[in-house]
C-alpha cells in the first residue's frame, strides 16, 4: 500500500511552489495546510460528513462561505496542484517497472493519499493510473490518516490480511501510524536513497 506525496515522488518545495502559483491566495493555502492537519486521524465514515467538517472548519479559519471553498479546492486548487506536478516533479526512479513486476506476479498493490484527485495526480506525475493497482483517496472513505479503517479496508479489497499487508509512506505519523493502528508492516522513504533500499528489499527478480 503506496502512500503518494512524498512517496511515489519527491515533494520538496511542494508548498512554496502552490504558492508561487498564485501568490494572491497564500493566506488560504496556510488555512487549508492548518485544516487538514486538525483533521488528522478523524473517521467521519463518509466523504460528504467529511468534507463538510473540513469545509465548516476552513470556512471559520478564512471567514469565507462553504460554498466558495468547496469550489476553490476542487476548482481551482486541486488542478492547480496537479499542474505544479506536471511541470516540477516526476515520480521514483522504476516505479513504473515496479507496477508491472507487481501486477506480473499477481503481488496487489494500491495507493492512498490524503488528498483527492489521486489518479489525475498520478497522471501528472507521468504514471498511467490505470497501472497503479487500486486507488484511493478521502473520498472514498471521509476519513484522514493515521485512521486505522482505510487502511484495513483498502486491505480487505486487495484481499490481503492486514499482518501480510506492507505500507510504504514518508511520514512516521499518518503512513507510520496507520499501519501500526491496523496491524501491518511499514518502510519509511524519506530519501531517494530509501527508495533505492525499498526496491531492493523486494527481490521481485523474474
Amino acid at each position: 500500500m503506496f502512500d503518494l506525496d512524498g512517496t511515489l515522488y519527491d515533494s520538496r518545495h511542494i508548498g512554496a511552489r502552490l504558492v508561487l502559483a498564485c501568490p494572491w491566495e497564500a493566506p488560504l493555502l496556510l488555512a487549508e495546510r492548518k485544516t487538514r492537519k486538525s483533521l488528522a486521524g478523524c473517521d467521519y465514515g463518509g466523504s460528504e460528513t467529511y468534507y463538510h467538517e473540513f469545509l465548516s472548519r476552513l470556512s471559520l479559519a478564512t471567514r469565507k462561505p462553504e460554498p466558495f471553498l468547496r469550489s476553490w479546492y476542487f476548482d481551482s486548487f486541486m488542478p492547480r496542484m496537479c499542474k505544479v506536478l506536471k511541470k516540477h516533479y516526476q515520480h521514483r526512479p522504476g516505479l513504473p517497472e515496479l507496477f508491472k513486476t507487481l501486477a506480473r506476479k499477481g503481488l496487489k498493490f494500491a495507493v492512498y493519499s490524503d488528498y483527492p484527485m489521486v489518479a489525475e495526480r498520478l497522471h501528472s506525475l507521468g504514471l498511467n493510473p490505470e497501472s497503479c493497482g487500486l486507488i484511493f483517496g478521502p473520498e472514498n472513505f471521509g476519513a484522514q490518516k493515521p485512521a486505522a479503517r482505510p487502511f484495513l479496508s483498502i486491505a480487505e479489497a486487495m484481499n490481503v490480511p492486514p499482518k501480510e499487508t506492507l505500507v510504504v509512506g514518508d511520514r512516521e505519523d499518518s503512513d507510520g501510524a496507520g499501519a501500526a493502528a491496523a496491524g501491518m508492516s511499514f518502510f519509511k522513504i524519506e530519501t531517494g536513497g530509501d527508495w533505492e533500499e525499498f526496491l531492493k528489499s523486494l527481490n521481485l527478480a523474474s
